[in-house]
């Protein structure tokens, strides 16, 4: 019998996840390692949008488009409680404009293009012309084709009709929460590794150094000893930390491992509570034009926030320590003002931003703006290494999948190995739409009502979870011994004080999904960070419950808490109030429920 070959994937971030659910389709032992937690990095930082790259058209990009719009049609099926199919809305202020420059894009002369431009940007010929090839590349998938109309309808987004006359309305996709993704990628992962009987490991909050001899050691933590391999390859997917990766993982060879990969860019985010903003775009994404050109969207964030991007400003520091600063800020807030004057949308609507660097080539010397630079991602080969080692360099959320399966033929065919299955047809785990996602509704919540909560609660408790896990939420109330978590021998009711989801959720995610930390939960398992009613009281909660669950000693809870707090304000700008108006007909909705 063949001795089982075992790969390192370093990154848990979506395409380190992908990458390694692609290897263990085909029967090799994987262990994932990140020194963070699981899309920790530029996965949450994104735009959330799964979409062909319209504006990718003027650079030529039209094999990334393709393959983009493609991936698309995949996940909006596969993965079909996470990506939902988004109406666009793309204002426009005249007919001609833009023309000229996008000749020039085309033709890579940026410096024409961006002196072409004029003042009032893309024009409705430019934009029907671009959607109409858009429609071309996407054809067959069953998606509607664009229209140009006026602006003003009802139903449609208000934009400024003296500014925007017209606008164009095409289709994309949304995903709320690429965190949670990610972490079903590693689910999936497991349980194909399990069925195979082969290795897979996923090593969170963890170093991995390489010895003099090759071998990585991977640092123990609270619970786990540390882990030593000899890998048959090494994938670094560590984002916009490629290049400090690659001097970690060569030094002391005698390759060249001075060449930067990565020509990172820094893009910030807006979170703006304000009704009459998330009213005014009818829940349409809002694809447009800053003053200065760059492209902008404002888009529904879930019932009641509006989500605001991005910026891309070049970034050569710490990845790490990128945060959105007051320009940034402004600079967005002045976009949304320019297409919503009437809004009166300020600073203290903010609830809270983000910040992240976009892990793009380095394409020094290239005359090109930061938005265009290449989207499409790179597999670098390094000789120089002890064992085969490759670097994955751009990509986007759209195109994870795929990039994961040309990553795994790559690697699989240098160590001799047949591609014995692919992702292109399968489902993540908690997949489900229409019938499928009513029948798991409804099985929630006759858990959460034999689990002794009214009957009304349980049914708002039921849309929130589904929203999150899918069909896996039932789990969520089936404790690790398999009893039925009961909200009478939990406080509060056995809910989460404010956000509408079950105390159990916190103990479901601790030992199916690799939570370790406080702020792994409420940032990238329960999503609460986003949560328009997030307080202390709902942070002491996860915290008690984790407490319960062995996760977290008693006496370390409050500062915790605090940390978390803290963390929030000097990361997000997020002002955690002590507590919230709560009551027991409060179902808590959850942002981003769907």
């Amino acid at each position: 019998m063949p001795v089982e070959k075992t790969i390192v994937v370093l990154g848990a971030g979506i395409n380190g996840a992908a990458v390694a659910r692609e290897l263990a389709l085909s029967g090799v032992g994987v262990i994932v390692v990140d020194g963070g937690d699981i899309a920790a990095g530029a996965t949450a930082w994104s735009t959330r949008l799964i979409h062909g790259g319209l504006r990718y058209l003027e650079y030529g990009e039209i094999g990334l488009v393709r393959e983009s719009l493609v991936e698309r049609n995949r996940l909006v099926k596969l993965a079909a409680h996470l990506v939902r199919p988004l109406p666009f809305y793309l204002p426009v202020e005249g007919r001609w404009g833009g023309m000229w420059a996008a000749a020039a894009r085309l033709a890579g002369w940026e410096v024409l293009a961006r002196a072409w431009r004029g003042r009032r940007g893309r024009g409705s010929w430019t934009v029907g012309m671009g959607l109409a090839l858009y429609d071309l590349l996407a054809a067959g998938a069953g998606w509607p084709r664009h229209r140009l109309v006026r602006a003003g309808h009802t139903g449609m987004p208000q934009i400024d009709t003296t500014v925007f006359p017209r606008a164009a309305l095409y289709s994309d996709a949304q995903m709320l929460f690429p965190e949670r993704f990610t972490v079903e990628l590693l689910v999936d992962a497991r349980g194909i590794a399990a069925a195979a009987g082969t290795r897979f490991e996923v090593c969170t909050h963890r170093r991995a150094e390489v010895g003099r001899d090759g071998m990585i050691t991977i640092g123990g933590s609270s619970g786990s000893s540390s882990v030593e391999v000899w890998p048959d390859a090494v994938v670094n997917a560590t984002g916009a930390w490629v290049d400090r990766t690659l001097d970690a993982l060569c030094a002391g060879t005698a390759g060249d491992v001075g060449r930067r990969l990565i020509g990172g860019t820094k893009g910030s985010h807006l979170v703006v509570r304000h009704a009459s903003l998330r009213a005014a775009i009818a829940d349409h994404g809002i694809y447009a034009e800053a003053a200065d050109g760059r492209p902008v969207f404002v888009l529904p964030f879930g019932p009641e926030l509006v989500l605001v991007g991005t910026t891309d400003i070049p970034f050569t520091g710490d990845p790490a320590e990128a945060r959105a600063d007051e320009a940034e800020i402004g600079y967005l807030l002045a976009a949304v003002a320019r297409l919503f004057p009437t809004a009166a949308v300020g600073r203290d609507h903010v609830q809270q931003h983000y910040c992240g660097v976009r892990p793009l080539p380095n394409e020094a010397g290239n005359p090109r703006s930061p938005a265009g630079v290449t989207r499409r991602h790179l597999l670098v080969r390094h000789d120089e290494a002890p064992w085969p080692l490759w670097s994955i360099v751009g990509g986007k959320l759209t195109t994870c999948r795929s990039l994961a399966e040309t990553t795994a033929a790559t690697v699989l065919g240098t160590l001799g190995m047949p591609v014995r299955g692919t992702s292109r047809e399968r489902p993540l785990p908690g997949n489900c739409a229409g019938a499928a996602r009513d029948a798991a509704v409804l099985e929630c919540r006759r858990l959460a009502e034999e689990a002794g909560l009214p009957r009304g609660r349980a049914a708002a408790v039921a849309e929130h979870a589904v929203g999150l896990f899918g069909t896996r939420a039932s789990a969520l109330w089936q404790r690790s011994g398999g009893s039925l978590s009961s909200p009478h021998t939990a406080p509060h009711g056995g809910l989460i004080r404010g956000v509408g989801l079950p105390t159990a959720a916190v103990e479901f995610c601790l030992r199916e999904e690799w939570a370790a930390t406080l702020d792994d939960l409420i940032e990238r398992r329960l999503m609460l960070s986003f949560h328009e009613r997030l307080s202390r009281e709902a942070l002491t909660d996860v915290a008690e419950s984790m407490s319960a669950a062995g996760a977290l000693p008693r006496d370390r809870v409050a500062e915790a808490v605090d940390d978390c707090v803290a963390r929030l304000k000097e990361r997000y700008g997020r002002i955690v109030p002590d507590s919230i108006s709560w009551s027991d007909d409060d179902d808590g909705t959850i942002q981003g429920s769907q």
